[in-house]
């Protein structure tokens, strides 16, 4: 079974008005510099219903049947679930395909790329290890559209070419000859990234005689 899509974009869910913009903005200019390389598609869950089993199943083929993964990293990212069940699912299938194809052949090219929004300061080390990942924490809503800012369309084209060559990579192998199986990683198996350290005791206090 081919590839489906050229990459699935993974992010929490949005309340506000800049986050919800910026993923929509996003995966319209990541098919924008895929499409001289690539038909595949760009996958989104616009609903993120999250929960069920049909729903997983469907989410886990999805992940499965994408070269790579997008993910939007904001500090809430890693505080939920289903977002470090995503991540995980990509880092099985990563594992999974370096052994089908060979790493001498992938060399750098990891099949997670961070997009940073906020949160540059503190990344988790799950973050910070990966060689290729685009900084866009100057995104802002009155930044318009990311399409008019030449920065973040020349990160946007490195992206490309890297899942370009992720494609060739893969070529001669079959990479998702099991995906209807593949199934997401359950909560346990994708705990926190990082520890929460205990708050400091309160001080003493010495009654006084």
């Amino acid at each position: 079974m081919p590839f489906k899509y050229a990459c699935f974009i993974s992010y929490p869910s949005a309340q506000g008005q800049m986050l919800k913009e910026f993923v929509e903005e996003l995966k319209e200019a990541l098919r924008d510099c895929i499409d001289p390389y690539l038909d595949e598609e760009v996958y989104i869950d616009k609903e993120q219903l999250g929960g069920g089993d049909h729903f997983n199943e469907a989410l886990a083929q999805a992940i499965c049947q994408s070269l790579c993964m997008i993910v939007v990293y904001v500090p809430k990212y890693e505080r939920h679930e289903y977002c470090r069940r995503e991540y995980r699912a990509m880092e099985v299938l990563e594992q999974k395909r370096a052994t089908i194809c060979g790493r001498e052949k992938l060399g750098n090219k990891g099949m997670i790329i961070p997009v940073i929004l906020r949160g540059d300061k503190d990344l988790p080390d799950k973050i910070k290890r990966h060689v290729h990942y685009c900084n866009f924490t100057k995104y802002t809503t009155a930044s318009r559209n990311i399409r008019d800012n030449a920065e973040c369309v020349e990160q946007l084209e490195a992206v490309a070419r890297n899942i370009y060559e992720l494609y060739q990579a893969f070529e001669g192998h079959d990479a998702c000859n099991d995906c209807g199986e593949f199934r997401l990683p359950s909560p346990e198996e994708a705990p926190p990234w990082r520890t929460i350290p205990p708050a400091p005791p309160l001080p003493s206090r010495e009654v006084q005689e």
